[in-house]
């Protein structure tokens, strides 16, 4: 295993999350490809590129932050566990990260509660 690039690939992770929780999003996109896919399975919700993803996270209904409690790295990607913060409550999320070339490529989301997504005011979300 390449420890200098799982050192990398931790550093690239820790990042997306603090540049989430901060707004920061000019610095949160940068982490992402041009062509990031995210996908959520269990809602069969889809977005394509990286200005629509970013818009995505921007435009969360609701105040939420994300609290990083498990990261996990290989050569190829990470897997992280959250604690997704809103006024509501805490739910736990589970991504799963494909990159490359030093920036985000997928994104697979697991929730593991029940819900339907909240209704989005931007067209780039697909259901699949």
């Amino acid at each position: 295993m390449d420890l200098t690039l799982c050192s990398t690939h931790r550093d690239l992770i820790e990042q997306f999350w603090r540049t989430a929780n901060d707004g920061d999003w000019p610095a949160f996109e940068a982490l992402l490809s041009p062509d990031v896919v995210y996908l959520v399975p269990q809602t069969r919700e889809r977005i394509r590129g990286r200005e629509h993803f970013v818009e995505f996270f921007r435009s969360w209904p609701e105040a939420w932050r994300a609290e990083l409690t498990r990261c996990i790295v290989d050569e190829r990607g990470a897997v992280t566990v959250i604690d997704f913060l809103t006024a509501r409550g805490s739910e736990t999320g589970i991504s799963f990260f494909e990159l490359k070339d030093g920036q985000i490529t997928e994104i697979r989301d697991f929730w593991p509660s029940e819900y339907e997504p909240p209704q989005r005011m931007i067209a780039a979300v697909e259901r699949y």
